[in-house]
């Protein structure tokens, strides 16, 4: 019976890939991007800066947080763990990964725990994402009263809505201490990027009135998978300042026409005036953002950009990546590959002032296709921190000076069916 029923579910994902791959063009593209107008004479920091990332994320700025920073899994899983176990009333969990192995097994122990001693847990996981999780996973938590959905569940009649994923990666415990950034729920994000078992990832600790927007970035999807609505302090409590952040969290939903992230991208691009950083895993940028790019590198200001090196988990991002690079060295911009594991950071500093962490990557299936959720702050202290940590992290890549030919034709075959791949991953 397994075999056959993992057969089954193997003609079943080669079908859809080959739907999906069809269907690929229908990808809305730059031609999105382009239709909500920006503001380049909105340098960051100031108020005209603030109404326009405001304008086009949907999204208030909120004062009085404290973010923060969680580097790798030996900080933000014990973290969030801790936080579970604290739990009075209510938790919120949605993330895209859930695969099933040690860090799945804590997670399931400590939610089924709170459970059991009458804590209200909602979850949501991506069916695509989480399809390694584990029947017994599964199993444990709802009989431990866990109310879990997977988020769009495979349909042969509806191929297209499989393919929007749920990218987010959100945690909320009683409406007062919120969790986002990059990690799902698995063992490749334990430890400390020691190995390249081991990957490098941010995870970000909120506190203060802008958890309430990461508890509603939930309630998006929650309203959608459950057809419930979540009210009442228990999920939204007064929350008084905790800390000197400036911040807003904001969702974005192809689906429903919202797509914030390359808006955003767009916006904060044209606002620099000295310096953008981009550390991202998957960094696959359109037309409309490479012109943002190089009108800023025109402007005088200096654009740097870290991505993965040769451990990565999808291999057609990085031949695509890596097509780019010569336009992008040839405008001036520096090149950094992490070396030691896979890097799954998803990090943007413009001007040592204003950042963007979260769930959303460079690439067309987080701007055009995902449900994404980040958190934009507004604060030299935070940036100088996580400039700090990019800085320490180029000291462990590889700068890029010589960079493939596009057109070596030995190369072509490999970038076409990265080409065809790599929106999809």
């Amino acid at each position: 019976m397994p075999i056959e029923t993992n057969t089954s579910k193997s003609l079943l994902h080669l079908l859809h890939l080959i739907v999906v791959l069809a269907l690929a063009a229908c990808s809305p593209g730059s031609r999105l991007a382009k239709q909500h107008p920006i503001r380049p004479d909105a340098p960051v920091g100031t108020e005209s800066f603030k109404q326009a990332v405001s304008e086009v994320v949907g999204a208030d700025w909120i004062s009085g947080n404290k973010v923060t920073s969680l580097v790798n899994g030996e900080a933000f899983f014990p973290a969030m763990l801790e936080s579970i176990k604290n739990a009075k009333r209510t938790i919120t969990f949605e993330t895209y990964a859930y695969i099933n192995g040690t860090a799945a097994y804590t997670f399931t122990q400590a939610l089924c725990e709170r459970a059991r001693k009458g804590v209200k847990i909602h979850m949501i996981l991506d069916s695509v994402g989480s399809i390694e999780m584990g029947q017994a996973n599964i199993d444990q938590l709802r009989t431990a009263g866990v109310e879990l959905h997977f988020y769009h569940p495979y349909s042969i009649l509806r191929p297209l809505r499989y393919n929007t994923r749920d990218h987010r990666k959100i945690m909320v415990v009683d409406g007062k201490i919120g969790y986002i950034g990059g990690c799902g729920v698995a063992d490749a994000w334990t430890g400390d990027a020691k190995t390249p078992k081991h990957w490098r990832e941010n995870h970000y600790k909120v506190t203060g009135p802008v958890v309430a927007q990461l508890q509603h970035a939930f309630h998006d999807n929650w309203v959608r998978v459950s057809g419930q609505t979540l009210s009442g302090p228990a999920y939204f409590p007064k929350l008084r300042p905790t800390g000197p952040h400036l911040a807003q969290c904001f969702i974005s939903a192809p689906k429903d026409n919202n797509f914030s992230v390359p808006h955003l991208y767009r916006q904060v691009i044209a606002s620099a005036r000295q310096h953008i950083v981009i550390e991202n895993s998957y960094f696959i940028p359109d037309s409309s953002i490479m012109d943002e790019i190089f009108a800023a590198r025109k402007r005088g200001v200096k654009v740097e950009v870290l991505v993965p090196g040769e451990h990565i988990d999808a291999w057609p991002v990085r031949s695509l990546a890596r097509s780019y690079y010569e336009r992008l060295l040839r405008h001036g911009i520096t090149i950094h590959e992490y070396q030691p594991t896979m890097m799954h950071c998803k990090v943007l500093v413009v001007d040592s002032h204003f950042v963007s962490i979260g769930s959303a990557n460079f690439d067309p299936r987080s701007m055009y296709i995902n449900d994404e959720a980040n958190l934009n702050v507004l604060d030299r202290g935070f940036a100088r921190q996580q400039l700090k940590l990019i800085e320490k992290d180029k000291k462990a890549c590889k700068e890029i000076t010589n960079p493939p030919s596009r057109w070596n034709p030995l190369t072509l075959p490999r970038r076409l069916v990265a080409q065809l791949l790599a929106p999809q991953l």
